[in-house]
């Protein structure tokens, strides 16, 4: 998306919010399987820990996309085709992938239906970030005029108790009886309305609204950016490892300043860097598609690891990492080079440059000279 100026750290924050959500379902997927021999209750218990500090991911990018819609249209009207490009970007990609994911469940044709069903209507995959972000740009259109002329020292906060109160009945109640529906509703399903997220579309829209204001307080506010995270970060596992919550996602209410302290940290530290490093650069392109895929990758490796019977210790999590993430990438990069691709895997973000990288060349084209 095309702003007046592109905003540098949100490249740096896209980038290690994406990272993040692929590591710590590489760490989910190992820990759950038997080929990690040999690793120490010790290591369990750390990488338990990164795997809970890392739910901040998800999160990030309601921020992000908030953000960047208020700041870029905070000076003029949102365009007529708004909801239209979006639906046909994101969300039909979050279809293809809603069926996409449903396939291992076609031992019958109801069985297939009923999950494709649930992906696509309710979210029950990993996908259903979309279906929280198509919330939020609904909001958006109904509300912006009237949250640009709010204080946002009301807003704000008052978007804040919202979600903590939402949270706080899901993470420290249960289920008020023992139907399937009202089980999947407390299980799951909260996950999905806006009311569990809406204090990032708020901080978003502000931040976005008044990014300038916004760049200097960080500046201002070293000191507290820096410490922040390292609070932030003791709370979240005091509370994790005491029991005190025993939610383990990035749905738990400590999440939410959790959340804000590592963000503002990261964007502190992009608002410093005179170049930010290409390889970040070039995941923030890719991030939808990464997020798309790469639970895809994460399983299929398992898969073939357990048929060949073969064990890698703690090792195992950055062998999950490293090839889902560049699997992802690989494959939305093959399927930029068909024009369709973008409807079936998502489209490749823009640069520095506000451009899209030129698809890679076959090996045909790369010999070929140009015509003189």
């Amino acid at each position: 998306m095309k702003t007046s100026r592109m905003i540098d750290e949100i490249f740096v924050l896209r980038s290690i919010a994406c990272m993040c959500i692929v590591f710590l379902h590489s760490i989910d997927i190992a820990l759950r399987s038997s080929y990690m021999q040999g690793i120490s209750p010790f290591m369990v218990t750390l990488f338990d820990s990164i795997q809970v500090f890392l739910y901040f991911g998800t999160p990030v990018f309601i921020f992000i996309s908030e953000l960047i819609i208020a700041y870029s249209y905070r000076n003029r009207p949102i365009p007529d085709g708004f909801m239209k490009k979006r639906f046909i970007y994101i969300f039909v990609p979050f279809l293809f992938m809603a069926f996409f994911y449903s396939l291992p469940y076609a031992t019958s044709f109801g069985d297939w239906g009923q999950k494709f069903l649930m992906n696509a209507l309710i979210g029950d995959f990993h996908g259903y970030f979309v279906l929280i972000i198509f919330q939020f740009y609904i909001l958006h259109l109904l509300f912006h005029r009237y949250l640009k002329d709010a204080n946002p020292r009301v807003v704000v906060p008052l978007a804040l108790s919202i979600n903590v109160a939402y949270l706080t009945l899901f993470n420290i109640t249960a289920a008020p009886i023992s139907h399937p529906v009202i089980l999947y509703i407390w299980e799951r399903f909260y996950w999905v309305p806006f009311f569990g997220w809406i204090f990032y579309f708020a901080l978003g829209y502000y931040c976005g609204i008044y990014y300038e204001q916004f760049r200097a307080w960080l500046a201002k506010h070293k000191t507290i950016i820096i410490a922040a995270p390292i609070i932030s970060t003791t709370l979240l596992l005091f509370f994790y490892h005491t029991n005190v919550l025993l939610v383990h996602s990035s749905k738990r209410v400590d999440i939410l300043l959790h959340t804000v302290a590592v963000m503002f940290f990261v964007m502190y530290i992009g608002q410093k860097m005179k170049t930010i490093p290409p390889f970040l650069i070039q995941i923030s392109q890719y991030s939808f598609g990464i997020y798309l895929l790469h639970m895809f990758f994460i399983h299929l490796i398992d898969f073939f690891v357990a048929q060949a019977g073969l064990s890698f210790g703690v090792f195992y999590i950055y062998i999950l990492f490293f090839l889902s993430l560049f699997s992802s990438m690989g494959t939305v990069m093959i399927a930029a080079r068909w024009k369709h691709g973008q409807y079936f895997v998502g489209k490749i973000g823009v640069g520095k440059n506000g451009k899209k990288p030129a698809p890679p060349k076959t090996e045909v084209e790369k010999r070929l000279k140009p015509r003189t």
